[in-house]
């Protein structure tokens, strides 16, 4: 499983919204939009999930 990492537009900051999914689902899926609160302002963004940085989950 692999865990979305975006970027804050306000911040700047690399975030984890909690989402995370197998590597062939993310690809299928990278012109989807994700709609999130975000842990470094507490406002909601919209990121597309082909701007996520992948992380390994632990």
């Amino acid at each position: 499983m692999e865990r979305l990492h975006f970027t804050c537009p306000n911040t700047g900051e690399i975030v984890d919204v909690g989402i995370e999914s197998e590597l062939n689902t993310l690809l299928r899926i990278r012109h989807k939009r994700v709609l999130a609160r975000c842990p470094a302002c507490d406002e909601r963004h919209q990121w597309q999930v082909a701007e996520a940085h992948l992380q390994k989950a632990a």
